[in-house]
Order: structure tokens, then sequence, then C-alpha cells
């Protein structure tokens, strides 16, 4: 089995591999492994690395060290190759993929990644490519937008850059009117977020799914309508902490007037205004007239640490 370390010296606030290469070396050295570490030169480049693993039909296990973004690239290439597995090295600002399972910092032990387990997971598919976490539209992708902007300040982390950019957002006269189509259910009506789930975090730490599984092969959908502004403040620090919803999928009493919440294999949405939508897949942003996403069942397999692996709540069936 091959072990490839792919690092994109860009994400985060500083070159990565300075500080990953003599880790992963050391670590190896340790297990007694050979591995292969690539650093990417350009945008795509890390997709383009995973495709060729995923060609050569060897069993690979391959680290993404990176955010979010260098994450999606790796997974466009692995899904659907059951020779892969992949693994994340949170290296970027937000790292919302690790959040679902720990804290950033559990992810940043050499030793442990190397002895990493592969658990199969379902993916978003949606025409836009693949996403594992979620697929977000409307004012989250033009918070999305905004972000860059806030982390440039001194201190201003992932968490609370986005809470700025939704602050920011919502002072604009932001909502679309949609139609939408899951399943069995259809909607009309007018909204100034939603979020399309296969994962429970995003957003630098907000728990928009509280509920949301990796693995059982529906999808959280949450929708919010157009909110007054002087309640935001206080429905974001809940909506955050996953508040607005009850483990058995109830909407919390402060949230009912203004959220829906259902599952779903299978969504289409049609934006009903002139102008396009802004969506985000894992943080990848572009606008859209039209949205679908649907479950792809079990297309790729994950690496998690041990000791994370066995108690990840977003994983309902362990091992394969």
């Amino acid at each position: 089995m091959q072990q490839l370390f792919i690092i994109n010296p860009a994400a985060g606030k500083t070159d990565a591999s300075v500080v990953l290469v003599p880790q992963i070396q050391a670590a190896a050295a340790r297990a007694g492994v050979d591995v292969q570490i690539e650093v990417t030169r350009s945008r795509g480049h890390a997709r383009q690395l995973a495709e060729a693993a995923a060609a050569s039909g060897e069993e690979v296990h391959i680290y993404a060290a990176g955010g979010d973004g260098t994450m999606n690239e790796v997974l466009q290439g692995a899904a659907n190759h059951p020779n892969i597995a992949v693994g994340c090295i949170p290296c970027g600002s937000g790292n919302d993929y690790v959040r679902n399972f720990g804290a950033p910092a559990d992810f940043l032990d050499m030793d442990a990644q190397l002895a990493a387990e592969a658990f199969p997971v379902d993916l978003l598919a949606t025409p836009q490519g693949y996403g594992i976490d979620i697929y977000a539209a409307g004012i989250d992708a033009q918070v999305a937008n905004g972000i860059p902007k806030w982390r440039r300040i001194p201190l201003c982390g992932g968490t609370t850059a986005y809470t700025l950019s939704i602050l920011e957002a919502v002072c604009s006269s932001f909502r679309h009117h949609l139609h939408i189509q899951a399943d069995d259910r259809e909607l009309d009506g007018v909204y100034m977020m939603l979020a399309i789930c296969n994962a429970r975090m995003y957003g630098g730490g907000y728990c928009a799914a509280p509920n949301a599984s990796l693995d059982d092969g529906l999808l959280d959908v949450v929708l919010l309508k157009p909110v007054p502004r002087l309640k935001l403040p206080g429905l974001l620090g809940g909506y955050k902490k996953g508040e607005h919803l009850t483990p058995d999928g109830t909407v919390t009493e402060k949230f009912r007037p203004y959220l829906t919440y259902f599952r779903t294999s299978a969504i289409d949405i049609r934006v009903l205004d002139p102008k396009p939508m802004i969506t985000t897949l894992d943080g990848e942003c572009s606008p859209q007239k039209t949205l679908h996403a649907e479950t792809a069942r079990r297309s790729a397999r994950i690496l998690l640490p041990p000791k994370l692996a066995y108690n990840a709540p977003v994983l309902q069936v362990m091992g394969e």
C-alpha cells in the first residue's frame, strides 16, 4: 500500500510544507514505511495527483494537507475508486471537514495519521462536482465570498470571520424566491439561506445539521426564511451550537417561525428570481439558477486516526 501526502503550501496563513515535511518523514521512519510527499504547484494540482493515484489501481492512502478546498480537490479525483482512501491534515483557516470528527488539532499527529483506518462514506453529487460536507446557497454562499476579507484582519480566525461576514451579508436585503422539490415534498417560498448537508459542520464551526450522518444515504436540508435583523444575532448563537434541532429532528421553538428541516435522498431547487443564487460546495463558490444534489452512496473512503474513528457521531456504520 502506498502513502501519499499532498500538501497545499497556499492553504492557511503560512506554508504548511515547511513544518509538515519533516514531521511526516520522521513519523514514516518510526513506522517503518515509505511515503511519497507532493507539494501542489497550482489550483487543480491536488486533483490531478489523486486521479493519477486512482488510475494506478494500487491501494493508496492519500492525505490532503490544506484547507477544505484541498480536501475537496482530492475527493474529486478519488470518488468512486475503491483503491483510494482519503485523509485530511487541516492547514487551512476554516477546516470544517475535520470538525465533524473532532478538533483540528486531533488530525495533526502524523503517527496517528499513518495508523488511520478507512471507512466508507456517502458524498454529495451535484452538477458542480462532489462534496463531502455541505452544499449551501443564498446568504451562506455570500458569506463564504466575504470571509477572505475578514480573515485578513489580525486575530480574526475562521469562526469570527464567518460571523462577521454573516452580519455584513444580512445588512443587505438578501433573499430569493425558490421552488424546491425533494422526494415527495414540494415547497415554494422566499428564503435567505439553505444548507444541503451530508455532514454536520461548516462556516468555521457552525453546526448546521446536528443529526447528519455521512453513511445513512440521506441529506439533511435546512431552509431559513428571512429573519428580522434585530432577531438574527440572537439566533446565530443557537444555530452555531446546533440548537435549532432536537435529536429527533424537531425544529426548536425559537427557530420554528423561520426554519424548515427535512431529510431526503435528492433535492432540486429552481431560482424564480431573475438573478442567480450564489452557491458554495465545501467552500467552492459559483452562481446557479438551478441546484441539484443527491446522495452518492458509499462512493468514497475516508481515513480517521484511531482514537477518533469509533467515536464519530457523524458516522453510523463502523468499518467495512
